[in-house]
């Protein structure tokens, strides 16, 4: 065999090798499934705030594990598995929130991504629709199936589609969801400016970003000036945001970006002198956040301001629990209130006198002691007389000065 064919047979030979392994990798390009979608996938363009969390990541946090936990329940209905035979949040990575620049006060929107089952999904909203007294209504909405309560129109619809995502909102903006998810309207990720924030604070477990519209920002700078401020700093803001790095330690950073960079140096001043004051208030230093606040790093940098601060996981941990502590120390209790027991028809004798009966008023100077417990809804008592009851005066007394 000649040189020259045999080489024209080892480059033909070559040819088809590299021709077959490139058309076979095409081919498994085509068969390999798709990305699963991500959450901000699904949000419009022009919203106001967005926030996004990773759950997989706020799992793994000391921190925050705990929040997260499968005990989750429905108010009045018991636990979640119960409910729904399982949790629909425990195969969720990514969650997204979203609030609309235009739409009345009540618009938001709720993203979620994973590991979702659509069907289960679906049967536990109608299950919990309907153990609430309403209707469940089923129905299509493009590629997804959205579930709502007939018998009451004000309130948000949850659509789901195979391999998700979850999209959680009301009306027009839920729709606006829809025609994001499936390619058919902007996403927020067209946003510049939400883009500009969200490299400012950088990436995180959990992060927020807010855009202001030239509309919300006019009227700003308008609120201002009534009320004195003249051309405050404040007013040059166009955006903000932070995002919590988890690790061994917690970074926190927050920016703020400024149309020009004298306000954001004024801005940054106040920010200061704002943090000293807050960080030496008692109630501040009592739930442990005035240390905090000491150590934060407020710095301007041309039109941007930034603020730091670094916690280790124990320190935050700790802080979540006392804020979440003092929230349900303030939530209202659920439980039926038990009557007061009725006074007794023969009250004891104060000092020789018979004290008032019932909701009689006292007669002359006969006032109830400092130290007595309010009844009904008449509040708590003052706070001298919790630390310093006073006694009244009895007939023993009568000549005391």
């Amino acid at each position: 065999m000649q040189t020259r064919t045999r080489d024209g047979l080892v480059l033909l030979l070559v040819g088809v090798l590299l021709g077959g392994g490139l058309a076979w990798l095409l081919g498994r390009r085509r068969e390999s499934p798709p990305a699963a979608p991500r959450a901000l996938d699904a949000v419009p363009a022009g919203a106001l705030l967005v926030a996004t969390l990773d759950l997989p990541a706020l799992r793994a946090s000391p921190a925050f594990a705990s929040f997260l936990r499968e005990e989750r329940e429905i108010p009045g209905l018991g636990k979640v598995r119960d409910v729904c035979g399982f949790d629909p949040l425990a195969g969720l990575t990514e969650v997204a929130i979203a609030i609309p620049a235009a739409g009345e006060g009540g618009d938001f929107g709720l993203v979620a991504a994973g590991a979702v089952q659509d069907q289960a999904l679906l049967a536990c909203a109608s299950k919990v629709i309907e153990a609430r007294g309403g209707k469940p209504v089923v129905a299509g909405l493009g590629s997804f199936r959205a579930v709502r309560d007939a018998s009451d129109e004000g309130r948000g619809e949850i659509a789901v589609r195979p391999g998700g995502p979850i999209l959680l909102g009301g009306g027009a903006y839920l729709r606006a969801m829809v025609d994001a998810a499936e390619g058919r309207a902007a996403t927020v990720g067209a946003s510049g400016a939400h883009d500009d924030i969200a490299r400012a604070v950088g990436g995180g477990a959990a992060r927020v970003t807010v855009v202001l519209t030239p509309e919300q920002r006019a009227e700003l700078g308008r609120e201002l000036a009534l009320s004195g401020a003249g051309r405050a700093p404040a007013a040059s803001i166009v955006a903000g945001g932070a995002a919590a790095a988890l690790g061994p330690e917690i970074a926190v950073h927050g920016a703020v970006l400024c149309d020009a960079e004298a306000p954001c140096a004024e801005l940054g001043a106040q920010l200061r002198a704002a943090r000293d004051a807050r960080a030496g208030d008692l109630a501040t230093r009592l739930i442990g956040l005035g240390a905090v606040l000491e150590r934060v790093a407020i710095a301007a940098d041309g039109k941007a301001l930034h603020a730091r601060v670094t916690l280790s996981a124990e320190e935050a941990g700790a802080l979540v629990e006392r804020l979440a502590s003092l929230r349900g120390l303030r939530q209202p209790s659920l439980a039926p209130r038990e009557p007061p027991a009725p006074a007794p028809s023969e009250p004891p004798a104060l000092g020789g006198s018979a004290a008032p009966r019932g909701d009689a008023a006292p007669r002359g100077d006969a006032a109830p002691r400092g130290d007595a417990a309010p009844r009904g809804d008449a509040g708590a008592p003052p706070p001298d007389a919790i630390i310093a009851p006073r006694r009244r005066p009895g007939p023993d007394d009568a000549g005391a000065p």
